[in-house]
């Protein structure tokens, strides 16, 4: 089977799996050893939830880039920044001191949504939403902090994207074309320490030390997931591995199918649109 015959097949594949969903399921692909993509309502506005977090990491660095940050300045956990949900610093003291870099690595690998709000603050929505401008990501904004009464509950208030958006922005990413080389290896050495690895690497076969066999180098996977309210759950990630290599990006909303949170049908759908890319272009 040629190259673009086995991409064929995979994406009526991931079509299959998406149609399985009750509610309404949009993903885009690209490999990134040859550049093909494939796609399914690649570019419709979904919520993002948690995964919006991506965009802001992406942002910081920018910053750091330009000048106007350092990733090894010290912030503050203050009452400006608490939000609930997931994360630890709800949890804790006000006053706790760290790096920046470390506020974006609670944001990431245990989507700390507090640690998020004080990225924001140093980044700016607005400066977070004209990157994503400048970088042609024209479905990604980011509406207000986390936690802000005004959004209400639903997640379409809070930030939107696509998965066109956010698998090119993977792909500005794995390519080193949105920040330095430097810049864009720490940001996948981040994601790919993700505590969480419930969305498109949810069945890929991860042992006890969170890694995909004894070489992490050689089969890894970076990534940012995302849950709210109405059946919304969203993913990104990079996937490394012994044949390949590819950026995905798939999100969620409602549906009336079986199993509650981590276990709900739009993880389960998500992670089996992972699994079969995964087994079709990386394993």
């Amino acid at each position: 089977m040629t190259a673009a015959a086995s991409l064929d097949a995979l994406a009526a594949e991931l079509r299959r799996i998406s149609a399985s969903h009750t509610g309404k399921c949009t993903w885009a692909l690209t490999d990134l050893t040859t550049g093909a993509h494939i796609g399914h309502d690649e570019a419709d506005v979904m919520p993002t939830a948690s995964l919006i977090k991506t965009p802001i990491l992406v942002a910081l660095y920018r910053a750091v880039a330009d000048g106007r940050l350092r990733l090894d300045a010290r912030t503050r956990y203050g009452a400006q920044h608490r939000t609930l949900g997931s994360g630890v610093l709800s949890k804790l003291d006000f006053g706790v001191d760290m790096t920046v870099r470390d506020a974006a690595v609670l944001m990431m690998i245990i989507s700390d949504n507090s640690a998020t709000n004080m990225v924001i603050d140093l980044v700016g929505i607005d400066e977070i939403n004209g990157l994503m401008g400048e970088l042609g990501l024209p479905a990604t904004r980011l509406f207000c902090r986390l936690g802000d009464r005004s959004a209400g509950l639903d997640a379409r208030n809070m930030s939107v994207s696509s998965a066109a958006d956010i698998t090119t922005l993977l792909g500005l990413i794995a390519r080193h074309e949105c920040v330095s080389p430097e810049a864009s290896e720490d940001m996948l050495r981040i994601m790919r320490r993700s505590d969480y690895r419930h969305e498109l690497s949810r069945e890929l076969p991860w042992n006890e030390l969170n890694t995909l066999g004894d070489d992490p180098r050689a089969a890894w996977v970076a990534e940012k997931g995302g849950a709210f309210l109405n059946g919304v759950r969203t993913s990104g990630a990079v996937f490394k591995g012994p044949r390949g290599s590819f950026t995905m990006a798939a999100f969620s909303e409602g549906g009336t199918g079986p199993g509650t949170g981590r276990e709900s049908e739009g993880n389960a759908v998500i992670g089996r649109l992972g699994k079969a890319a995964w087994d079709a272009l990386a394993s």
